[in-house]
Protein backbone atom coordinates (compact mmCIF):
# COMPACT_ATOMS: atom_id res chain seq x y z
CA UNK A 1 0.00 0.00 0.00
CA UNK A 2 1.62 3.24 -1.15
CA UNK A 3 1.02 6.52 0.66
CA UNK A 4 2.75 8.75 -1.88
CA UNK A 5 3.53 8.07 -5.56
CA UNK A 6 5.58 10.44 -7.68
CA UNK A 7 4.69 10.20 -11.37
CA UNK A 8 7.17 11.31 -14.00
CA UNK A 9 5.77 11.37 -17.50
CA UNK A 10 7.42 12.39 -20.73
CA UNK A 11 8.63 11.19 -24.08
CA UNK A 12 11.94 9.90 -22.64
CA UNK A 13 13.20 9.75 -26.23
CA UNK A 14 15.73 8.70 -25.04
CA UNK A 15 15.92 8.65 -21.24
CA UNK A 16 19.09 10.50 -20.19
CA UNK A 17 21.10 11.51 -17.13
CA UNK A 18 19.04 14.69 -16.74
CA UNK A 19 15.89 12.61 -16.25
CA UNK A 20 17.68 10.50 -13.62
CA UNK A 21 18.85 13.69 -11.84
CA UNK A 22 15.20 14.79 -11.67
CA UNK A 23 14.20 11.43 -10.18
CA UNK A 24 16.99 11.77 -7.60
CA UNK A 25 15.85 15.29 -6.63
CA UNK A 26 12.20 14.20 -6.34
CA UNK A 27 13.12 11.21 -4.20
CA UNK A 28 15.38 13.28 -1.96
CA UNK A 29 12.97 16.19 -1.48
CA UNK A 30 9.52 14.56 -1.58
CA UNK A 31 10.45 11.08 -0.32
CA UNK A 32 7.70 9.21 -2.21
CA UNK A 33 7.16 5.50 -1.49
CA UNK A 34 7.24 4.85 -5.23
CA UNK A 35 8.65 6.71 -8.23
CA UNK A 36 6.79 5.82 -11.43
CA UNK A 37 8.16 6.46 -14.92
CA UNK A 38 5.38 6.80 -17.51
CA UNK A 39 6.61 7.21 -21.08
CA UNK A 40 4.08 8.99 -23.28
CA UNK A 41 2.30 7.09 -26.00
CA UNK A 42 1.49 9.64 -28.66
CA UNK A 43 1.23 12.94 -26.85
CA UNK A 44 -1.67 15.04 -28.20
CA UNK A 45 0.54 18.16 -28.36
CA UNK A 46 3.20 16.28 -30.37
CA UNK A 47 1.03 14.46 -32.91
CA UNK A 48 3.15 15.72 -35.84
CA UNK A 49 6.31 14.21 -34.39
CA UNK A 50 6.28 10.43 -34.02
CA UNK A 51 8.46 9.29 -31.11
CA UNK A 52 10.74 6.27 -31.19
CA UNK A 53 8.67 3.11 -30.64
CA UNK A 54 7.18 2.82 -27.17
CA UNK A 55 8.71 -0.62 -26.76
CA UNK A 56 12.23 0.65 -27.47
CA UNK A 57 11.81 3.61 -25.09
CA UNK A 58 10.49 1.27 -22.37
CA UNK A 59 13.50 -1.03 -22.75
CA UNK A 60 15.83 1.96 -22.37
CA UNK A 61 13.99 3.14 -19.24
CA UNK A 62 14.13 -0.36 -17.73
CA UNK A 63 17.89 -0.44 -18.33
CA UNK A 64 18.35 3.03 -16.80
CA UNK A 65 16.40 2.20 -13.62
CA UNK A 66 17.49 -1.44 -13.24
CA UNK A 67 19.50 -0.76 -10.07
CA UNK A 68 17.32 2.01 -8.64
CA UNK A 69 15.06 0.80 -5.83
CA UNK A 70 11.44 1.93 -5.55
CA UNK A 71 11.37 3.05 -9.20
CA UNK A 72 9.12 1.32 -11.71
CA UNK A 73 8.06 1.64 -15.33
CA UNK A 74 4.36 1.99 -16.15
CA UNK A 75 3.50 1.17 -19.79
CA UNK A 76 -0.13 2.39 -19.67
CA UNK A 77 0.29 5.26 -22.12
CA UNK A 78 2.54 3.39 -24.53
CA UNK A 79 0.02 0.53 -24.72
CA UNK A 80 -3.05 2.79 -25.05
CA UNK A 81 -4.43 3.18 -28.57
CA UNK A 82 -4.69 6.66 -30.08
CA UNK A 83 -3.63 9.93 -28.45
CA UNK A 84 -2.67 9.54 -24.81
CA UNK A 85 -4.19 11.91 -22.26
CA UNK A 86 -2.65 12.42 -18.83
CA UNK A 87 -6.06 12.62 -17.16
CA UNK A 88 -6.90 9.06 -18.26
CA UNK A 89 -3.65 7.71 -16.82
CA UNK A 90 -4.13 9.58 -13.55
CA UNK A 91 -7.70 8.30 -13.19
CA UNK A 92 -6.41 4.72 -13.59
CA UNK A 93 -3.64 5.26 -11.05
CA UNK A 94 -6.05 6.81 -8.56
CA UNK A 95 -8.42 3.84 -8.89
CA UNK A 96 -5.53 1.39 -8.41
CA UNK A 97 -4.13 3.35 -5.42
CA UNK A 98 -7.10 5.09 -3.79
CA UNK A 99 -5.23 5.88 -0.56
CA UNK A 100 -2.12 7.31 -2.24
CA UNK A 101 -1.25 10.95 -2.70
CA UNK A 102 -0.12 11.49 -6.31
CA UNK A 103 2.55 14.02 -7.32
CA UNK A 104 2.94 14.78 -11.03
CA UNK A 105 6.47 15.80 -12.03
CA UNK A 106 6.68 18.16 -15.03
CA UNK A 107 9.26 20.42 -16.63
CA UNK A 108 8.82 24.03 -15.52
CA UNK A 109 8.12 24.98 -19.14
CA UNK A 110 4.98 22.80 -19.02
CA UNK A 111 3.32 25.67 -17.19
CA UNK A 112 2.86 27.37 -20.57
CA UNK A 113 0.76 24.58 -22.11
CA UNK A 114 -1.00 23.12 -19.05
CA UNK A 115 -4.13 25.22 -19.69
CA UNK A 116 -4.61 23.31 -22.95
CA UNK A 117 -4.57 19.86 -21.28
CA UNK A 118 -7.71 17.76 -21.43
CA UNK A 119 -9.84 18.03 -18.28
CA UNK A 120 -7.33 20.13 -16.33
CA UNK A 121 -9.79 20.72 -13.43
CA UNK A 122 -9.89 16.95 -12.83
CA UNK A 123 -6.09 16.67 -13.05
CA UNK A 124 -5.84 19.39 -10.38
CA UNK A 125 -8.09 17.28 -8.12
CA UNK A 126 -6.00 14.15 -8.67
CA UNK A 127 -2.42 15.41 -8.21
CA UNK A 128 -0.02 17.87 -6.64
CA UNK A 129 2.15 19.52 -9.31
CA UNK A 130 5.92 19.39 -8.97
CA UNK A 131 7.91 21.38 -11.50
CA UNK A 132 11.51 20.89 -12.57
CA UNK A 133 13.44 24.13 -13.15
CA UNK A 134 14.09 24.84 -16.81
CA UNK A 135 15.82 27.83 -18.34
CA UNK A 136 13.46 30.84 -17.99
CA UNK A 137 11.10 28.66 -15.90
CA UNK A 138 12.75 28.56 -12.48
CA UNK A 139 9.67 29.58 -10.48
CA UNK A 140 6.04 28.54 -10.31
CA UNK A 141 4.02 31.20 -12.13
CA UNK A 142 1.06 29.02 -13.00
CA UNK A 143 -2.17 29.88 -11.20
CA UNK A 144 -2.78 26.19 -10.49
CA UNK A 145 -0.05 26.17 -7.87
CA UNK A 146 2.48 23.46 -7.23
CA UNK A 147 6.07 23.50 -6.13
CA UNK A 148 9.39 23.94 -7.90
CA UNK A 149 12.04 21.32 -7.18
CA UNK A 150 15.23 22.69 -5.73
CA UNK A 151 17.92 21.52 -8.12
CA UNK A 152 20.43 22.97 -10.56
CA UNK A 153 19.27 23.47 -14.13
CA UNK A 154 19.90 20.32 -16.14
CA UNK A 155 21.46 21.27 -19.42
CA UNK A 156 20.74 18.05 -21.32
CA UNK A 157 18.14 17.90 -24.07
CA UNK A 158 16.85 14.76 -25.76
CA UNK A 159 16.69 16.61 -29.09
CA UNK A 160 20.42 17.35 -28.93
CA UNK A 161 21.15 13.75 -27.90
CA UNK A 162 19.15 12.38 -30.86
CA UNK A 163 21.02 14.75 -33.16
CA UNK A 164 24.40 13.66 -31.75
CA UNK A 165 23.51 9.98 -32.07
CA UNK A 166 22.37 10.46 -35.67
CA UNK A 167 25.81 11.81 -36.61
CA UNK A 168 27.75 9.38 -34.38
CA UNK A 169 28.89 12.30 -32.21
CA UNK A 170 29.96 11.54 -28.66
CA UNK A 171 27.33 11.85 -25.92
CA UNK A 172 28.50 9.28 -23.36
CA UNK A 173 28.36 11.85 -20.55
CA UNK A 174 24.63 12.39 -21.14
CA UNK A 175 23.37 8.80 -21.14
CA UNK A 176 23.66 5.85 -18.74
CA UNK A 177 26.18 3.34 -20.17
CA UNK A 178 23.57 0.58 -20.44
CA UNK A 179 21.21 2.89 -22.35
CA UNK A 180 23.92 3.99 -24.79
CA UNK A 181 24.93 0.38 -25.40
CA UNK A 182 21.33 -0.61 -26.16
CA UNK A 183 20.84 2.39 -28.46
CA UNK A 184 23.93 1.32 -30.42
CA UNK A 185 22.86 -2.33 -30.44
CA UNK A 186 19.41 -1.44 -31.81
CA UNK A 187 20.83 1.27 -34.10
CA UNK A 188 18.30 3.77 -32.74
CA UNK A 189 18.40 7.42 -33.81
CA UNK A 190 20.54 6.62 -36.85
CA UNK A 191 19.79 8.59 -40.00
Amino acid sequence: MFKHIAIYGGSFDPIHNGHLAVADAVRQQLKPDLFMWIPAGHAPHKLAQAPTSGDARCVLIELAIANRSDEILNRAEVERQGPSYTVDTLEELQQQNPAARLSLVLGGDSQSHLPSWRNLPRIKELVDFVFVPRRNWETVIWEGGGQMLEMPLVDIEATAIRQALSTNSECTDKLPKTVLAEIKRRKLYQT
